[in-house]
């Protein structure tokens, strides 16, 4: 069904499996043209797994006079929510960023997105920085870490040696502990990772999970299944790499992440806690650093959240924001209550 808007704009809402070849086309050039774009959690790949995996998601394309001008991917918790317009940001907690992805220079107000949508409500969590230059605001909702490596690994080590040296020494020291201790390390990035290697790491990291005491991400089906889907579908857009430090044939700690271009979203690390005393996860990020250039990443986006073990390696930081857009009506505000009420459920 398309809804057209008096100022020209349209959009039609549709899975993300049906859209056409143009207009994948155009969306993965709106991600090219504006750098804070360009992350596999905006991407039509991602969208196309979420729906595989998760179910309920949709994806609305907008047009003006000049064509196509913008994506919004969305999904819906239950049929309920459905019926009421209570969308939210696909992935759910798994997606380290959400919003808008529009040519540049467009511009649209929340509410009438929503009204194009079909929508009563839509809650983002982890909305990308520059979303308000596409009109959609969002309140503060802290700020996450970049690892520019556009120069190459050489010189980001040389400018970490130059600020932290300490930092640097340390890491070299613990570097020789695992050396003497297990053997030689060696790392590997593995695009498109065996469903088995991913099951492990998901069983690790549900682990780690559990010892720390923090919320499990990975606890739901469809999370874990969206994983392995990830794995398989092996679109160039949005794709899995499986990066494994070990040494003497011991495996220290692993990562999944999301690669978009040159762009690694450094998204579920895990590490071996017998050897924590050595830093298995500092270790495995400064192998991921040292070999950038031969797996094609020039950027790694930590995601949100501000820790000592982030600072450690950044080059800048980004702000994320938090979204709730509703419009007004009976209808809307049950569509704002439910979502409410899924939250105090259980997020």
């Amino acid at each position: 069904m398309t809804r057209r808007a008096a100022d020209g704009l349209e959009a039609r809402v549709k899975l993300p499996s049906e859209l056409e070849e143009d207009e994948i086309a155009a969306w993965l050039s709106f991600m090219a043209a504006t750098p804070g774009l360009g992350r596999a959690f905006l991407s039509p790949g991602f969208a196309r797994a979420c729906e595989a995996a998760q179910g309920g998601v949709r994806v609305a394309v907008v047009r003006d006079v000049a064509g196509i001008c913008g994506f919004l991917a969305f999904r819906f918790r239950n049929p309920w929510h459905a019926a009421l317009g209570a969308a939210e940001g696909i992935g759910g907690g798994l997606a380290d960023h959400a919003g808008f992805v529009a040519r540049a220079g467009c511009q649209i107000a929340p509410a009438l997105l929503l009204r194009l949508c079909g929508l009563g409500s839509l809650f983002l969590r982890q909305v990308s920085p520059g979303q308000a230059a596409f009109g959609l605001a969002s309140e503060p909702a802290g700020i996450g870490h970049l690892i520019d490596l556009s120069a190459g690994p050489a010189a980001y080590f040389e400018a970490l040696a130059g600020r932290d040296r300490a930092f640097v020494l340390d890491t070299e020291r613990r570097a020789r502990r695992i050396e003497k201790e297990f053997g030689a390390m060696r790392h590997v990035a593995t695009p498109d990772p065996p469903a088995e290697a991913v099951e492990e790491v998901i069983a690790a990291k549900r682990m780690q999970y559990g010892r720390t005491g923090v919320g499990d991400p990975l606890a739901r089906p469809e999370a874990r299944r969206l994983l392995l889907l990830l794995a398989r579908q092996g679109a160039p857009d949005c794709r899995l790499v499986l990066g494994s430090l070990s040494a003497g044939g011991r495996v220290l700690a692993s990562h999944l992440g999301l690669m978009h271009r040159g762009t690694l979203s450094y998204w579920f690390p895990v590490y071996d806690p017998a050897v924590r005393q050595v830093s298995p996860g500092r270790m495995l990020l400064w192998h991921t650093i040292r070999d950038a250039a031969a797996s094609g990443i020039t950027l790694i986006d930590r995601g949100g959240g501000d820790t000592q073990a982030k600072r450690d390696f950044s080059t800048g930081t980004v702000r994320f924001g938090v979204a709730h857009y509703t419009l007004r009506g009976p209808r809307a505000r049950l569509a704002h209550l439910a979502q409410a009420l899924a939250w105090r459920m259980g997020g």
